[in-house]
This record gives structure tokens, sequence and C-alpha cells, in this order.
């Protein structure tokens, strides 16, 4: 039996089925997983969003946006507040390397952070939503610990 002593690959095929963590590492874990029901979580990798063609690309193909997806910011909208073809209960869209998105765009962020941050607040509020209650979609930032002050600081500026 393989029994993992590093950064557990939950996920993976082909390493250890059986992982062995700390509390304080399971405190995390379970703190990050979903409660119960369908949840939908789509990984994109902002090192391949440097451009809009970037961002769509990789929306379009991680969350399986339909062919009619209109390839700007205002289709990208709509199908974040659409997502029927992705029925859940909750969804989170992670971003690794997120300061490399939209890198040699610097002009379009606050557009792609804006976008973001309406399709959250879309999701979140019970208006129109089954039973009147509001789904959890959420979108997690990963980057290098000294990327997290100044990427929070952009975010805080955009209200």
């Amino acid at each position: 039996m393989r029994v993992t002593k590093d950064a557990p690959r939950f996920w993976s095929t082909s390493g250890p089925w059986f992982h062995v963590l700390p509390r304080t590492v399971v405190g995390v874990v379970t703190d990050v997983l979903p409660p119960a029901g369908v949840a939908f979580v789509g990984r994109l990798d902002g090192a391949n969003m440097a451009d809009s063609d970037g961002v769509f690309e990789q929306f379009w193909d991680r969350l399986a946006f339909p062919d009619y997806f209109g390839w700007n910011w205002y289709a990208l909208y709509d199908c974040l507040r659409d997502l029927k073809w992705l029925p859940a209960n909750r969804y989170l869209v992670l971003i690794d390397n997120a300061p490399l998105v939209l890198s040699s765009s610097p002009e379009e962020r606050d557009v792609f952070f804006s976008v973001l941050k309406r399709a959250v607040e879309y999701w979140r509020n019970p208006h129109e939503k089954p039973g009147n209650i509001g789904v959890a979609f959420t979108v997690l930032l990963v980057c290098e610990s000294d990327e997290v002050e100044p990427l929070r600081a952009e975010l805080a500026r955009m209200g």
C-alpha cells in the first residue's frame, strides 16, 4: 500500500488511494470541500489567459460553454449567469496563476473581474432561483504568497 507524505493528489488516478493528513491540514481541506449535493469545479490557468482570447478559451473549454458562446465580455457574463448545461448546487471557479490573467491586456483586468463579480452576485441572489434560495458561486484566485496582497489590493480598488 502506498501512502503519500507529500502534498496529496486527491484527484490523481495514478497516485496513492490512501492519504494520511494531520488534523491542521484536514481542517483546511474540510473547510474547502462542499457540503453534500452537486458541485461543479472549473479549474482555469491564468498562464493561458494573458489576453481576452485566452480568457474566453479557458472558460469555453473548462466550463463547457455552448457553441453559441459569443467570445466577448457580454457573452462571458451571459454564459456565467446561465450554466444550465452544468446543473449544480454550487459552483467554484478556480484560477491558478491568477496574477497572469490579462497580463498582456492589463486595461481589461477590471472588466474581467467585474464580470466575475457580477456573476457571483447574480448566483448568490435568491431572486428567481428555485425555492428562492441563492446558489453558491465562488471564485478562487490562486497565486504565490508574495502575490496575494497586491492582488487583494487590486480587487479592493474595484469595490
